[in-house]
């Protein structure tokens, strides 16, 4: 949905505009893979040899879904946050 303000309206539709409003995706994402790469760490961490492969298996399972709602969360949020305030700034000198 465009905007009201008509210089809003041009700017949603520049390159900048959309990376902009792109920012909570990009942000989630980004966040996912951080989590991804994590969670491959802790799957080859020493901590497999110190506790039984069922309880392993578990707490892996738990951690893994887990960690993606948390990753998916703050993903949100900061992107959310950038967003924001890049609009802000972008909209403050046209006004």
């Amino acid at each position: 949905m465009l905007a009201v303000n008509p210089m809003e309206a041009d700017l949603q539709r520049t390159l900048i505009g959309r990376l902009v409003s792109a920012l909570t995706f990009i942000a989630v994402v980004f966040c996912l893979g951080l989590w991804i790469t994590a969670f491959l760490l802790f799957r080859q961490s020493d901590l497999q040899t110190a506790v039984s492969s069922n309880l392993f298996t578990n707490l892996s399972c738990i951690t893994f879904f887990g960690g993606l709602v948390i990753a998916i969360g703050t993903g949100a949020l900061v992107g959310n946050f950038l967003r924001r305030i890049l609009w802000k700034w972008l909209m403050g000198p046209r006004s």
